[in-house]
């Protein structure tokens, strides 16, 4: 775990610049491409991974040159589904990974904001966040298996109504001391302030999907967007869209675009690129020439996703970093 040399602001006195923000540099320097990866970092077709290994692995990719780690936010194993995700408590098991690893960009890939209170998302985030000296990128979403609301006691239909209360108290909470908020999801009187407070001015907040969200809304409100595999001529449409959208958002700055792709690397490096359940099968030959079309349309980050490898994923992991991540470099 690394928080650098700067005295930690845990009240939130002088907070740095968001323009200067550390880790949305590493993971998104504009103008290329960098790559994340997705844990659990494993092949499986089962609802739950061995999680075997699963440090090894995380600090392998940050040796490797991965720009970033997602992790991802599944509170229970819906059989339906089909996946539970690393298993782990995102942010347990953040803090976990942080102990382990110096400079790799550690995100959510996505915290299931309508299940959380937003004061223990942003005490969580700010926690990590400056434990971490900012490596904390916050991916969002409204969730998308119902049958976990029930279990919460909430109506899965108003999730999309609770995710933008709750964004905006949790924004509220960390980018002021002592707020003064109504909100239906609770009232603060300015008389009570959450601590830690972020590095920077804000955590960077990344819409997952639509999340059943205008677009104009998530451009307007977060600071970049992570998005699914659609075809290529699709995809190049809607980041032509995001670019016009979050071209004048306010001053938040440049919004970057990313894309979860699963991939299963064959052995044979020259193996033509088919089609698999939300990604490719490919060598790393016809990998490589999509991720630079990729690059070539704007996507800012490709996080992979290795559930359907076939491989270990230690291996591929090395190959990668051998024959492919030099062409994309973290920040």
């Amino acid at each position: 775990m690394t928080a650098g040399t700067r005295p930690l602001d845990l009240t939130g006195q002088s907070p740095l610049p968001f323009a200067q923000h550390a880790a949305m540099a590493r993971a998104y320097p504009g103008g290329r491409m960098t790559v994340g990866a997705i844990t659990p970092l494993e092949g499986f077709d089962r609802l739950v991974p061995t999680m075997a290994d699963h440090v090894a692995r995380v600090q392998q990719a940050e040796r490797v040159g991965f720009a970033s780690v997602w992790v991802r936010d599944v509170p229970l194993a819906d059989p339906a589904f089909g996946d539970a995700g690393q298993v782990f408590d995102p942010w347990v098991y953040l803090g976990h990974l942080a102990a382990r690893t110096e400079v790799i960009t550690l995100g959510t890939s996505s915290i299931v904001v309508p299940l959380r209170h937003p004061l223990d998302v942003a005490k969580a985030a700010a926690s990590i966040d400056q434990l971490t000296g900012g490596r904390l990128l916050l991916g969002v979403a409204t969730g998308d298996r119902p049958v976990e609301f029930p279990a919460y006691g909430l109506d899965a239909d108003t999730r999309a109504e609770r995710f933008r209360e709750a964004l905006a108290y949790f924004h509220a909470v960390l980018e002021s001391r002592f707020p003064r908020i109504r909100s239906p999801l609770g009232v603060m009187d300015g008389n009570t302030d959450l601590l830690p407070k972020p590095v920077y001015e804000r955590i960077p907040v990344l819409m997952t999907g639509r999340g059943r969200q205008e677009l104009e809304w998530i451009a307007a409100h977060t600071d970049g967007w992570l998005y699914y595999t659609p075809p290529f001529e699709q995809q190049r449409l809607v980041i032509q869209q995001w670019r016009r959208l979050t071209a004048g958002t306010g001053g938040r700055g440049f919004a970057p675009f990313a894309q979860a792709t699963y991939l299963d690397l064959d052995p044979d490096p020259a193996a033509a690129p088919r089609r698999i359940h939300q990604g490719f099968s490919a060598g790393r030959t016809g990998w490589l020439a999509m991720m630079r079309d990729w690059q070539e349309i704007g996507i800012d980050q490709l996080m992979i996703n290795f559930k359907h490898s076939r491989r270990p994923v230690a291996e591929v992991l090395d190959e990668l970093g051998e024959h492919v991540l030099p062409h994309f470099p973290p920040g």
